[in-house]
């Protein structure tokens, strides 16, 4: 949804002076229901007896994806103030050919800032290449500093920025191979691009990209974003508006950030950017305080698939404004598009917030969601909202809905159960096809429909069950014993969401995210930082992200979530 902030043009990424300031009772923790484990009711850690990573086998990437390299060239490191400002980079040097440069080098380092502009275009047969050299690339901004952004690109086609670490292509650094070889668990800090943003900026992007299109992120670790971790977005020139076509974004780490995890797209009124052949896949985006993915605009060939968005919400009780609990929200206009085996895991208001919005000339809609995992909200499954266009069709199939378990009231106190699994809002008007899903617990599956088959209004459903689901459990999570997915939040003094701001009582054992740190609560305790209460607050070790879908389980036999490193 709309925020303030996210109104910023991107290309203000790539263009601005790198001196430029930023932009800008007692309650009850409610500790959900689902127990977090790999598929027993074990615990959620190989140290508390789920599947142990050192044991996860798994096969490493094939080398030689980009070729040997032949025309290279680096970039300077950091200036005494720890920057890297080129908003030019085909003006700063003249002398490369930006036609057939096969690797830009990034000279490892820790920068304040990187600013990277007019890219050059470049076609998908030779993509430009960016990655990191002689060891691991930090960007980082000095605390108490008012720059406006940490890491901006812009300008330019087919080109790539990866951490991967492939000897073959001569990209990355051996020492810095993320989660190579399934190494999932032991991936945190050891990416060739490391984006940590120390919640310094509510503006803040991971990294911010603006003029662009046909581009690729790969291998790159992002974290305490003030903002998004990913933000791209087009802005319109001369009265026309590019398109956001063909950007494929994957194997990304995004985890801690203060809103979204990937921001796609814009949220203001037409005419905005189509964003046709998305590709979302192999993601881990996980602990965001809002949604962990926001894509909007999606056109002819989106797909997203194969990601773990969880612990969407954390910051449900104190966000920066309403409407931004749900673990993910998309937002389509035109064309065939894709959403299948990915796990939405923890959400407050819905677990999916879903707009149609097509614009004039767009093509009809033909919308999937299949084999999907969603599980553990406080309040809705999934809302579809805005108006469908003509010859619109939607097909929600083979997906598995758990965890609905009531407590929104918890910050809102007139809210009420929704009772369903799915509401559409009126301006959905096309065809409906509920087929083959299975949801948990006592509510209906849609308004009007009294069990998995039948009709309401232009809904039709067919063998969908209402029965047990078992939770889909990951390889080493790394939270505690029995956690549930609802459980952990980010810590806040009030419920500034809440009538009257009240302040929020934490019970013992209640678990809680500060600066990117994991708390548990060693007593109950209310307005209470973590890090000057520790007779409080027991600091408990960095959650171990291997998120891969447990094996042997039936969700791993479905090829659901994430199972491996990507090809």
């Amino acid at each position: 949804m709309h925020r303030s902030v996210a109104a910023l043009v991107l290309l203000a990424f790539v263009a601005t002076s790198c001196s430029d300031p930023g932009s800008p009772g007692d309650e009850t923790l409610d500790s959900g229901t689902d127990v977090l484990d790999s598929g027993t009711d074990a615990g959620t850690s190989a140290a508390d007896g789920g599947v142990d990573a050192g044991t996860s086998t798994s096969a490493c990437e094939p080398s030689g994806r980009y070729g040997p390299p032949g025309n290279t060239f680096t970039l300077p490191g950091p200036n005494a103030n720890g920057e890297l400002y080129i908003p030019d980079v085909q003006a700063r040097f003249p002398a490369v050919d930006w036609s057939t440069l096969d690797r830009l080098y990034v000279a490892a380092g820790t920068y304040t800032l990187i600013n990277l502009g007019n890219l050059p275009q470049r076609s998908a047969s030779r993509p430009l290449v960016i990655t990191n050299s002689g060891g691991q690339v930090v960007i980082r901004p000095k605390p108490g500093s008012t720059q406006g952004y940490i890491w901006g690109v812009g300008g330019g086609s087919n080109w790539v920025i990866t951490g991967r670490y492939d000897a073959d292509s001569g990209t990355g650094h051996a020492d810095f191979p993320g989660h190579r070889c399934g190494a999932y668990a032991t991936s945190r800090g050891r990416y060739g691009f490391l984006s940590d943003g120390i919640f310094l900026n509510g503006g803040h992007m991971g990294i911010g990209i603006g003029g662009a299109r046909s581009f690729e992120l790969e291998y790159l670790e992002i974290t305490r974003s003030g903002f998004a971790g990913v933000r791209i977005n087009q802005a319109a020139s001369g009265g026309t508006v590019p398109p956001l076509d063909n950007i494929r974004l994957h194997d990304l780490y995004i985890h801690d950030t203060a809103s979204e995890g990937i921001y796609f797209g814009s949220t203001q009124g037409a005419p905005t950017p189509l964003g046709s052949g998305l590709k979302v896949y192999n993601n881990r985006i996980v602990r965001t305080g809002t949604e962990a993915l926001q894509v909007q605009n999606l056109g002819e060939g989106a797909e997203v698939h194969h990601n773990v968005f969880a612990f969407g919400a954390l910051d449900w009780r104190a966000a920066f404004q309403q409407y931004q609990d749900n673990n993910s929200q998309a937002q389509v206009r035109a064309g065939r598009i894709h959403f299948h085996h990915n796990v939405f895991l923890g959400g407050a208001a819905a677990l999916l917030n879903f707009f149609v919005g097509p614009e004039t000339g767009d093509a009809a809609l033909d919308v999937s969601f299949t084999d999907n995992y969603f599980a553990d909200t406080l309040s809705l499954g999934v809302y579809m909202g805005g108006t469908s266009g003509s010859g619109a069709k939607y097909l929600w199939e083979r997906n598995a809905f758990r965890g609905l378990d009531f407590g929104y009231n918890a910050v809102y106190p007139s809210a009420t159960d929704p009772g369903v699994v799915f509401q559409k809002g009126a301006g959905i008007t096309s065809p409906i096809t509920l087929k083959d899903n299975r949801w948990e617990g006592g509510r209906r599956l849609f308004p009007g429909l009294t069990g998995g088959t039948g009709t309401s209004g232009t809904v039709t459903a067919t063998g969908n069950v209402n029965g047990a689901i078992p939770v889909l459990g990951f390889v080493a999570p790394g939270l505690p014993a029995g956690a549930t997915t609802r459980q952990l939040e980010l810590w806040t003094d009030r419920a500034t969401l809440s009538p009257n701001a009240p302040e929020v009582t934490y019970p013992a054992g209640a678990l809680v995210m500060h600066d990117g740190q994991l708390y548990r609560a060693r007593s109950a305790n209310t307005n209470k930082p973590p890090p000057q209460n520790t007779a409080l607050w027991e600091l408990l070790p960095f959650p171990a992200d291997d998120l891969r879908t447990a094996p042997g389980s039936e969700w791993a036999q479905r090829g659901i979530g994430l199972l491996d490193a990507a090809p």
